[in-house]
This record gives structure tokens, C-alpha cells and sequence, in this order.
């Protein structure tokens, strides 16, 4: 524990400091994430009161949640291949390691940095909480036998208001999430990456003193193949509220799924960059490593493409698939007891 005693603790910024990304900064992003021509040219990019609406600011929102997570990777690699292991949600520095050094990160660090560049353009965001569901744990007896409940709070994602209504954008979920921007309205529905549906429910989860007249939260599940009837039902994958949440509430967030020994991200190292389709219209599949594998999705196909046997094969997929270059110290930072022969 350092004896320093703190000057000043994380809040939100006075409005006139709020970081926002200029144009050229802008200009930067949209090329890291190889945006199409047809919505560089979009007239959000050039009248940002445009961006509030949905005529012209959803399709825009759509095209950069598809290429935001086709080129910039949900992976947590600061956490195994690095010297320090420290996680940074400052914005400046977001900016540099998302767009300078294509980089990519977990929830929290790709919605702050994905918030701002909305903010930036002329969006209407909010930052939002959730908690994802224990049907999605990766330690198998905790899907077994603790499926109806949620972890804590450990998931970013935002709201973003077009006309009269808010979507849920949530570009930090990897494979899992719905990879489109959505409207915030009970019982909807829709197919995100086909054959796969998603919904949004509000209702109350299963953990609640209150036996009668429990919380309701926002709840957003997913069928992997509608097709299979009744044998592939609806998976619960997280919940969440529409309550805004501070940096200093994501803050302790990502300080616990960063360092805590029961966190999914402090146990493997995983990375996952979204496929679009030939068009770019539309998200097709996922391409993930988890450990030494590296599997592809494309509708409800999954295949292994890869078996890493090696740390310079993992190394050099890690380049090849997802664009990521580690430096001699980060190679050298990976524990032991992850390190491939």
C-alpha cells in the first residue's frame, strides 16, 4: 500500500474538459477499422445533429459497430502478455493503444473508447452496467449448477439515443454479443448473426430478497439456432440497467476483472474479431482463440482452424488473424504457467 495520500480521485470530467476526439483523430479511427467509402461520405460526418436521428444516424451507428469489432479485437492479452498487466481506461491513452498500436481490449476498454468516438461524431451516449450470466462461464460446473444467476457488476456496454428512442450498443462482448446496434423495448427481437436471434427482455432475475414485486433488469439473451426448436433454447448472457455508470464505477470493475483470481480474464487468454460478409453489411461469423485454439464461426459452422502447439505459433497467429504484434517485453511477460512449449 503506497503512503501517498491521494490528491484527487476518478470522476467525471467538468463538460468543457471532456475528452473528445478531433478530426483527424477521427479520420485515423475510420481508417483503422477500414470504414467503407459509402459512410465516409455520410452527412453525420458533416452536420453532427444528424447524428440523433435515425434516418441518418443509425445506419452510421450500424457500420461502425461491424467494423469496429471486425478490426479491432475483444481480447484481454495486457493481462498475460505484458510486464505490468495493468489495464488503462483513460481515453487519450484508449486512443493510442486502439488506434496506434491496433490494439484491442475487454468490454470496458473498447465501450469507453467506442462511447467517446460517438460522443466525438455528435451521438447522444450513455455508459451503462451489466452482469453477465453464469450460463456463459467458461469453468463448467458453475454453467452446471449455477446457470440462473449472474456474476456482479462486470460489463460495459451504452446506450446511444436516435429520435425519440434509446439502442443498446455494445461493441465489447466478443462472439457474444450482439454485434448490431438494438432497440432498448421489451420483448424485442431480431437475428443478429444469422442463423442466430437475440432479445431483449425487462424482467426480473432470479436472485432477489424480494419475494414479491422483485427489481426488473434489462435482460439480453441469445438462441444459437431457432431452428432446432425447443432443443436450443434461449441462453441468458447478461442483464443490465439503464442507469448511467461513472468512470469511477467502471473503474472498481475493471480493477476486479483484472486482478481477481476467479475472473475469466486473469485465467485465459482469449481474442475474438468479428467476419463481415463480402459486402460489408453485415456480420457473418467469429474467429476466437481461447488458450491455444483458434476456432471459426460462420453462421452456426464452427470449426478448429488452428492448434497452437507453440508460443511463437500462437505468437504468430495472433499477428496473422488479428493483427496484433507483441513487443520482446510483452512476449516475455506471459506466466509460465500460460507460456506454451
Amino acid at each position: 500500500m503506497t503512503d501517498t495520500t491521494p490528491t484527487a480521485l476518478t470522476q467525471l470530467p467538468e463538460a468543457s474538459t471532456r475528452r473528445r476526439y478531433n478530426t483527424t483523430e477521427l479520420q485515423d479511427y475510420f481508417t483503422r477499422i477500414n470504414l467503407s467509402h459509402k459512410y465516409l461520405d455520410s452527412p453525420v460526418l458533416k452536420d453532427a445533429a444528424l447524428a440523433r436521428t435515425k434516418e441518418y444516424g443509425l445506419p452510421l451507428l450500424e457500420a461502425l459497430c461491424r467494423h469496429h469489432t471486425t478490426a479491432i479485437p475483444f481480447e484481454n492479452l495486457i493481462l498475460h502478455y505484458s510486464a505490468n498487466k495493468k489495464v488503462t481506461l483513460d481515453l487519450s491513452d484508449l486512443y493510442t493503444w486502439f488506434v496506434k498500436k491496433r490494439r484491442g481490449g475487454r468490454c470496458m476498454e473498447n465501450n469507453s473508447f467506442f462511447s467517446t468516438v460517438l460522443r466525438s461524431i455528435g451521438y447522444r451516449v450513455r455508459n451503462c452496467g451489466g452482469r453477465v450470466s453464469r450460463a456463459m462461464s467458461a469453468f463448467p460446473e458453475v454453467r452446471e449448477k449455477q446457470a440462473h444467476t449472474y456474476d456482479g457488476w462486470n460489463h460495459m456496454l451504452n446506450l446511444v439515443r436516435l429520435g425519440g428512442e434509446w439502442y443498446v450498443v455494445d461493441v465489447g462482448m466478443g462472439a457474444m454479443g450482439p454485434n448490431l446496434p438494438y432497440p432498448l423495448r421489451d420483448e424485442y427481437e431480431t437475428t443478429s448473426i444469422a442463423p442466430r436471434k437475440i432479445r431483449i427482455q425487462q424482467r426480473a432475475i432470479g436472485e432477489s430478497y424480494a419475494e414479491e414485486d422483485a427489481p426488473k433488469m434489462w435482460c439480453y439473451d441469445v438462441c444459437y439456432d431457432p431452428s432446432k426448436g425447443a432443443d436450443n433454447k434461449w441462453i441468458p448472457t447478461y442483464c443490465f440497467t439503464a442507469t448511467e455508470f461513472l468512470p469511477q464505477d467502471y473503474e472498481m470493475m475493471s480493477w476486479f476483472t483484472s486482478t481477481h483470481g476467479n475472473s475469466f480474464f486473469t485465467r485465459y487468454m482469449t481474442a475474438t474479431r468479428m467476419i463481415m460478409d463480402p459486402e460489408q453489411e453485415k456480420i457473418i461469423g467469429s474467429v476466437t482463440l481461447f488458450k491455444a485454439t483458434i476456432r471459426e464461426s460462420i453462421g452456426s459452422e464452427r470449426e478448429i482452424v488452428k492448434e497452437c502447439k507453440t508460443e511463437d505459433e500462437r505468437i504468430e497467429s495472433l499477428k496473422e488473424i488479428y493483427g496484433i504484434e507483441l513487443t520482446d517485453e510483452e512476449k516475455n511477460g506471459v506466466p509460465s504457467a500460460l507460456r506454451l512449449a
